[in-house]
């Protein structure tokens, strides 16, 4: 028959044992829910930790680089009215206002200047040059080639490729345009598309229709017809 001490004894030693396994388990090995409820986190510690790592992530960026527009200004026309350049260049008469410090909307003189924040219009001039905008017109566009498709003209011909101006057509700057419109020599930002020369004229060319030279035909028939786009004259350029 078995001692009772040594029973307990034994029995003590099992249990030391088994509680000692336990202990060397990984503590992330099991989770029970009492487990879970003692380790939670209250809403307020969580606001506390996203303001803490919000700080740190603050403080770790690098600068952040700014980009500034260039400026730009609008001469005044004869018969200008601040609500209808203020529609041209899709800003708020407000801001309009407000930017060239106006009091009196209907003090404005043909030849004023007024300062467009090009950063709403999205205007952005080439080599951070300062424009000074003499005409806004809605325009539509269309595109050519120097072949005979667009002037009738094969690369033998000893005119094939020159401009109505002179000069020879060049993709990413000649425009063909009505010259009662935008006069020869000027230079112009299309919406979407940038600055580009008024160098050249065309039979089909009427009012502010303009055709953009480019030089493979197949990129010519996909550009096809854009309506109702922004075009800017600026000033001095022809």
């Amino acid at each position: 028959m078995c001692n009772p001490s040594i029973f307990r004894l034994a029995l003590c030693l099992i249990l030391i044992v088994t509680l000692g396994a336990a202990a060397e388990r990984p503590a992330y090995a099991y989770h029970t829910s009492s487990d879970l409820a003692e380790t939670a986190v209250t809403s307020q510690e969580w606001d506390a930790i996203l303001q803490r790592d919000a700080g740190a992530e603050t403080q770790t960026e690098g600068p952040v680089l700014q980009t500034q527009s260039s400026p730009v200004s609008y001469k005044v026309r004869s018969g200008d009215t601040l609500y209808r350049i203020s529609r041209s260049f899709g800003i708020p008469v407000e801001t309009l206002l407000t930017v060239n410090g106006i009091n009196d909307p209907g003090s404005l003189q043909a030849g004023q200047q007024l300062q467009i924040p090009s950063e709403q219009t999205g205007i952005d001039l080439p080599g951070g040059q300062e424009g000074i905008i003499r005409q806004v017109l809605t325009s539509t566009l269309t595109a050519y080639t120097a072949g005979v498709e667009s002037t009738g003209k094969k690369p033998s011909h000893p005119e094939y490729g020159i401009t109505y101006s002179g000069s020879k057509a060049e993709e990413g700057r000649t425009i063909a345009v009505d010259p009662s419109v935008i006069p020869m020599g000027s230079t112009v930002f299309i919406d979407g598309i940038g600055v580009r020369k008024a160098e050249d004229i065309g039979s089909a060319i009427r009012g502010t229709r303009i055709d953009l030279f480019m030089d493979d035909v197949k990129q010519a028939r996909d550009f096809g017809v854009k309506k109702n786009v922004k075009v800017y004259v600026l000033e001095g350029t022809a």
